[in-house]
C-alpha cells in the first residue's frame, strides 16, 4: 500500500535542524518572546532580575514571564503543566533556549511577583499607546464571576452555622445521656467510656470552629465565610452560585484590548463604575473619556465623581422592582429647582419632607391625596412621595445621553462582553488556581496579557507587530 512514511527515530541527522526552523515566522509565540524581551525587568521590580554574585543561577524572570504568558495562551496555567511543556514542547523549547525549571521554580515566581507582573501587562497597553495603535476615546466597563480556586464545600453562611449548631448540640445531648445512663448502671452491654469521650472532644473542637467563623463573619461585616479562601465570596453568576470573584474590564471600542483591569471581591457591580474607569482613564494617559456601562453599574455619587475628573459615563438607571403598574411615575412629576419641589399632574406640590442618609435619597411628600380627582392613577393612599437622588443631576445627564443614542446599550455590548468570551471560551480562563485577591490578581494580569497579545496578533499579523516593538 502506498502511504507516507516517516523518518526512522532512529535515524541519525548529520546536519541537526535548527530549532528556529520548528517556529513559524507568523507563530504568537513569537510576539511573546519580542515583547518581555522590550520590558526592563528590573524597573518592573521583578524578583531576581539582578542576580547575587554568589550562590546558584537563578532563572531570568524574562523567560518565567515569558512561559507563563506562553502557558495562559495556550490553555495550560498550572505550574505542573508548565514544567511537562518545557520538556517536550518545541515552542516552549524555543521560548527558554531548552531551559527546562521544575514546576517550583515556575509556581514560586508566580507567586513572589503581583505587582512586576501586572506592570508588564500594563506595560503591553502602554506599548500600544506610544506606537498609536491605541487612541482610546470610548471604553466599555463589564464584570463577570469567575470560581476561586476554593470550593463550595468549604464555605459556611449563617444559615449554615445555625444548622450546624443545631445538630451538633443534639449530639452531644445524646453521648451525656449516655454517659448519664453508665454512671446509673442502665443498659445491658457495657459502655465504650473511650468512645464516648473521644466523640465529646470531637463535638467540642467542631464547636470552636463554628465560633471561630462566625466570630470572622462579625468582623468583617459578612454573612458568609469560606475557610479556606476568606477574601473570596459567594458570587451568583449564569451557572449559579458559586465561590470566586468579581473581574472588572475597560475594554477599548476600536481595538477591543483590555485596557483596564481589576479583581474585586464586591458582589456586585454598583460600587464598581468610579474605580474601574478612573483606571482606565489613567491606563489611556487621556483627560477625557467616554465610558460605557450597564445598569448594574449606576451609582449617582460614581456618576458625579466621573464627571469631575473628565470621563463622560453613560449608564441607564436600574428598574426598581415593585412599583405599581398604571400608576403615575416619578417621571411624570416636575421638579422645580429654584423652590426645592416637586409638582405633580394635577398641578399640587410636593414639599421637602426629609433625608434618608443611608439610601441617600431626599424625600417629597404631599398629603390630602384622598380629595384628588387624579387619585386613582397616583396612590392608593392619602400621601404620595417622591424621592430625589442626592446625585440626581449626574443621573439625568447620562439618561439624557442614553435618550439622544439608544444604541449605545448595545454598542457596550459589543464591546465589553467578547473579551470574556475569549477569556473563557478560548483560551478555557474560568478559574483561578491561585488563592487570594492578590493570586487572583496576579493571574488575571497574564490572561489579560495574553488575551491582548492576542487580540493584536490577530489585527496586525504577528511579523508587523514584532516590527513595532523592535
Amino acid at each position: 500500500m502506498r502511504h507516507l512514511v516517516g523518518q526512522s527515530r532512529q535515524q541519525v541527522s548529520l546536519l541537526p535542524e535548527s530549532l528556529d526552523d520548528f517556529v513559524t515566522a507568523d507563530a504568537p509565540v513569537r510576539v511573546i518572546d519580542a515583547f518581555v524581551d522590550t520590558l526592563d525587568v528590573e524597573a518592573l521590580g521583578f524578583d531576581k532580575a539582578v542576580p547575587k554574585d554568589t550562590g546558584r543561577k537563578p532563572y531570568h524572570p524574562g523567560d518565567l514571564l515569558k512561559l507563563y504568558v506562553y502557558g495562559y495562551l495556550n490553555r495550560v496555567s498550572t505550574s505542573r503543566r508548565l514544567e511537562r511543556e518545557c520538556q517536550r514542547n518545541v515552542e516552549v523549547m524555543w521560548l527558554l533556549g531548552r531551559l527546562a525549571p521544575d514546576f517550583k521554580t515556575i509556581a514560586d515566581f508566580r507567586k513572589d511577583n503581583p505587582q512586576a507582573i501586572r506592570g508588564a501587562c500594563r506595560a503591553f497597553i502602554e506599548f500600544c499607546r506610544e506606537t498609536q495603535l491605541l487612541a482610546g476615546k470610548l471604553v466599555a466597563i463589564d464584570g463577570s464571576k469567575l470560581q476561586a480556586a476554593a470550593s463550595l464545600e468549604p464555605t459556611l453562611t449563617r444559615k449554615i452555622l445555625e444548622r450546624d449548631r443545631v445538630e451538633l448540640e443534639q449530639q452531644v445531648a445524646r453521648y451525656l445521656e449516655q454517659l448519664d445512663r453508665a454512671d446509673q448502671g442502665e443498659g445491658s452491654e457495657p459502655l465504650e467510656r473511650e468512645r464516648v469521650q473521644g466523640a465529646l472532644e470531637r463535638l467540642a473542637r467542631q464547636r470552636e470552629r463554628l465560633d471561630r467563623v462566625e466570630r470572622e463573619m462579625d468582623a468583617c461585616g459578612r454573612e458568609e465565610y469560606c475557610e479556606v479562601e476568606p477574601e473570596a465570596r459567594l458570587m451568583r453568576g449564569p451557572q449559579g452560585t458559586t465561590v470566586g470573584y468579581n473581574v472588572q474590564s475597560a475594554v477599548d471600542a476600536e481595538t477591543r484590548l483590555i485596557v483596564h483591569h481589576e479583581v474585586s471581591n464586591e458582589q456586585g457591580d454598583t460600587r464598581l463604575l468610579w474605580p474601574v474607569a478612573r483606571g482606565a482613564q489613567a491606563a489611556l494617559g487621556v483627560e477625557r473619556l467616554e465610558v460605557l456601562a450597564d445598569g448594574g453599574y449606576a451609582n449617582g455619587e460614581h456618576l458625579e465623581a466621573c464627571d469631575q475628573a473628565g470621563i463622560t459615563a453613560t449608564v441607564p438607571r436600574r428598574v426598581i422592582p415593585g412599583s405599581r403598574a398604571g400608576l403615575y411615575q416619578k417621571c411624570d412629576f416636575d421638579y422645580d429647582a429654584e423652590r426645592d419641589l416637586y409638582r405633580c399632574p394635577a398641578g399640587e406640590e410636593l414639599h421637602h419632607a426629609g433625608v434618608d442618609r443611608h439610601r441617600k435619597l431626599h424625600l417629597y411628600r404631599r398629603k390630602g391625596c384622598d380629595q384628588c380627582p387624579l387619585q386613582a392613577r397616583c396612590t392608593p393612599g392619602n400621601t404620595r412621595m417622591v424621592t430625589r437622588h442626592f446625585f440626581e443631576a449626574a443621573y439625568a445627564r447620562s439618561e439624557a445621553r442614553l435618550e439622544a443614542d439608544p444604541r449605545l446599550m448595545s454598542r457596550r455590548m459589543s464591546i465589553a462582553e467578547r473579551p470574556f468570551a475569549v477569556l473563557k471560551q478560548v483560551l478555557a480562563f474560568k478559574r483561578f488556581s491561585c488563592r487570594g485577591l492578590k493570586g487572583a490578581g496576579t493571574e488575571m494580569a497574564i490572561a489579560v496579557l495574553g488575551y491582548n497579545l492576542l487580540q493584536m496578533i490577530q489585527r496586525l499579523g504577528a511579523p508587523r507587530l514584532i516590527a513595532l516593538m523592535g
